[in-house]
């Protein structure tokens, strides 16, 4: 009987098997020293493997790294990538690249390139794998700017006013809760930025069978409340103007009953006394834009055990939700991208 040469159990299979010539190992020479642990790590990383120290990255090695962005808490600090749109449009193909390199959807940078405003794109872990995303960006074309949110410093609001005078060619500024008084020139107020707070919570009350949660009861309230940011030239930090507890006076006889029309006109008499100060008004229009980079803040609060009826206990929460520090972010950009 003939013998099959196509048995695959067989020892001409193995010997015909074809060898691998391709290197899929790094080489030693490759791999990088931890300048912390000392021990070696692949050169496609940009932190330690055993120690998490951040690795001496190479520019020819930054060219094999692909970043993994970790979706950072509001709380965590770390690096933003600006984008400085330019004449002109980026094209579909050129888009779904760079939305690619980013880890963002498509349909969401489509509308930050046609919103031609400087938005943020990127909000990295550490300094280095935002910086290696800067330089591939510059690759397709993309200008942008590497800002920390240590110097965007959202969690230090601005000082809060509760008045204002305006003398000539100065602005006295009266700062809330205290009678200290501020004077600027009007040369020295750069930058106006407007908006809003939008806080919303729900209080509910879950009962817990089974393994399941049922919510018997929620209750939802939400506000909102329109607020002024004005910035000086040495003064990134700025004072903010909020329509609760501010003296309008300084309107005189343009200041009406509400409020809210009120800061609107206010807005318009401090454009109209520092001319040259740039006017920012479009944080309404975007801000559910860049709201997958820059999160609202959102907690939630258990407030324990309640006795609902007689031997039953259900659990209550507050679920809360604003946008102060997105927007305390957005306005400090402004000024640093004057």
């Amino acid at each position: 009987m003939q013998e099959n040469n196509n048995n695959p159990n067989g020892e001409d299979f193995l010997n015909n098997l074809p060898v691998q010539s391709e290197e899929i190992a790094f080489k030693p020479e490759e791999m990088l020293a931890c300048g912390k642990c000392s021990r070696t790590n692949p050169p496609t990383r940009l932190k330690c493997l055993y120690c998490g120290a951040q690795l001496e990255i190479s520019v020819e090695n930054a060219a094999k790294i692909t970043p993994n962005l970790r979706k950072l808490e509001n709380w965590e600090s770390g690096f933003n990538l600006i984008y400085l749109p330019k004449p002109g449009n980026v094209s579909a193909e050129t888009t779904a690249q760079i939305a690619k390199s980013v880890g963002l959807e498509k349909e969401i940078l489509q509308k930050i390139f046609d919103l031609q405003k400087p938005l943020p794109i990127v909000r990295g872990e550490t300094e280095k794998e935002v910086e290696i995303l800067q330089n591939r960006l510059s690759e397709f074309g993309l200008e942008t700017m590497l800002v920390a949110d240590e110097k965007l410093a959202a969690e230090n609001l601005p000082k809060r006013l509760r008045g204002l005078e305006f003398r000539d060619n100065k602005i006295l500024l009266i700062l809330f809760n205290n009678d200290e008084v501020e004077e600027i020139g009007v040369e020295d107020l750069v930058l106006i930025v407007w908006g809003a707070i939008f806080q919303k919570t729900i209080e509910s009350t879950e009962a817990r069978k089974k393994g399941e949660t049922k919510i018997l009861e929620a209750t939802e309230t939400a506000s909102d409340e329109m607020l002024i940011d004005i910035y000086t030239k040495k003064k990134p930090h700025g004072y903010r103007i909020l329509t609760k507890g501010f003296d309008f006076s300084c309107l005189e006889a343009e200041k009406g009953i509400l409020a809210r029309e009120n800061i609107k006109k206010l807005a318009v008499k401090l454009q109209s006394a520092a001319p040259n100060a740039k006017s920012v008004d479009d944080y309404l229009s975007i801000r559910n834009v860049i709201g997958d980079i820059w999160e609202v803040e959102q907690r939630k609060d258990s407030q324990g055990l309640t006795r609902q009826r007689f031997g039953k206990f259900d659990l209550s929460n507050v679920s809360s939700s604003n946008n102060l520090q997105q927007f305390t972010k957005y306005s400090r950009l402004q000024w640093h991208i004057l």
